[in-house]
């Protein structure tokens, strides 16, 4: 990966001279900016992302689910399950729910060794499980789906995965904001459950079109549509458990969708399985939503309402911030249900020039940070917090955000 990223600052850099030596106003000039700007929003966007602060560094529960230690149950432990699941005439499945070996070594590994992480994603369930299911039926997919959380995050809106997918739903950056969730350094709604549980249907919707299978659809929203695809080309099969088998899908993948039906399993019926129910402090369930004028400051509306700033931050997970979007006049905001929202009708917008902006820069041979600096009209100390620096030592080719007002 070095000689790939040496090489790609290379042909940056191939860029950035032949436009500099291109007549001005050219086509060829105008081409090569082009090119040089969508590089250069792509990289900012990286950088956003990496540098953001992170909303609660919680590990998504999928990193313990797939590396739980599984063991092969016999014929009769299958046998028995397939039985109970039948019978079991109050649960009716709105996806199919085969149990194999797979399905019961996950089952029973949630019963011992994940019991804890299992019960505590049920508790969290209870607070989302009837919003998310309702959103799924407005987008027409099978409700069960809506139980997809207890293996992803536990039901946490602030879990992070190794990967660096986020939110009760686990979205990448680039998939939530291909399904119109916003991603940025002001706002990641991946980390509002309820925008990502409509994405999640909405992004499911469109694989089932693709593929006609729920299992499969699971398989992809884990692990990729092209690497699915292509193992069902290679493999002429669309059964997913054949291509369980195989060696074209990775280990997690293989694991995801018997975890998920093991973790269905129990939701539907916990206590045939050992768990109960007991939710925990509802923190969405007695909060409304109300339209503020944006840019605002979260403190002066929490000052405002007699609220503690922590709480309106965790009923509004999805603002990085201290204030609503910059780039917006108005902004549903939420609240707790017994505050008095007429309080907050007269609440003065933040001056643009009080608004951090920030900007992309290649360092160029020459620069030091102070120059930079001066150049940008911000200040040594601004850049090197955005960008977790703790020297000026800087070298040609590296990327840096420069921030821009709003100190």
């Amino acid at each position: 990966m070095p000689g790939a990223r040496s090489y790609f600052d290379q042909a940056v850099d191939l860029l950035m001279d032949s436009a500099a030596a291109s007549e001005p106003n050219s086509d060829a000039r105008n081409v090569l900016n082009d090119y040089i700007d969508k590089i250069a929003s792509i990289e900012l966007n990286f950088l956003k992302d990496k540098n953001s602060p992170e909303n609660g560094q919680e590990e998504a529960f999928l990193d313990q689910v797939i590396s739980t230690p599984l063991f092969l149950p016999s014929e009769k432990d299958v046998l028995d399950l397939k039985q109970k699941v039948n019978e079991t005439t109050i649960v009716t499945y709105s996806i199919p729910v085969i149990v194999n070996s797979q399905v019961v070594s996950f089952l029973k590994a949630f019963q011992t060794i994940r019991h804890d992480g299992i019960q505590r994603a049920l508790d969290r369930s209870v607070e989302f499980i009837e919003s998310f299911k309702e959103i799924f039926r407005k987008n027409e997919i099978p409700e069960d789906l809506a139980y997809l959380p207890i293996i992803e995050s536990g039901f946490r809106v602030d879990a992070t995965s190794r990967a660096k997918a986020k939110g009760s739903w686990q979205f990448m950056a680039a998939t939530a904001r291909l399904f119109g969730l916003r991603v940025d350094w002001q706002v990641d709604e991946r980390l509002d459950p309820f925008k990502a549980a409509d994405a999640a249907a909405r992004f499911m919707k469109r694989l089932y079109k693709d593929y006609n299978n729920w299992y499969i659809v699971l398989a992809c929203y884990n692990g990729g549509p092209r690497r699915i695809k292509n193992a069902m080309r290679m493999l002429q099969t669309s059964d997913f458990f054949e291509i369980n088998q195989s060696s074209h899908i990775r280990k997690e993948t293989k694991s995801y969708v018997p975890a998920f039906l093991a973790s269905l399993i129990i939701a539907r019926s916990p206590q045939e399985y050992g768990f109960s129910t007991n939710p925990g402090e509802y923190v969405f369930g007695n909060s409304k939503i109300v339209t503020v004028s944006s840019p605002v400051s979260l403190s002066r509306i929490a000052a405002l309402l007699d609220l503690p700033y922590a709480e309106l931050k965790r009923l509004n997970p999805e603002l990085l911030r201290d204030f609503t979007p910059s780039n917006l006049n108005e902004y549903r905001l939420r609240i707790p249900v017994a505050a008095d929202e007429m309080i907050l009708a007269n609440l003065e917008r933040i001056p643009p020039s009080k608004i951090t902006v920030y900007n992309f820069y290649r360092v160029r041979p020459g620069d030091s940070l102070h120059s930079i600096a001066r150049r940008h009209a911000t200040s040594v100390r601004q850049i090197k917090r955005v960008n977790g620096m703790k020297s000026n030592l800087i070298r040609p080719g590296m990327k840096l955000i420069i921030p821009r007002g709003g100190e």
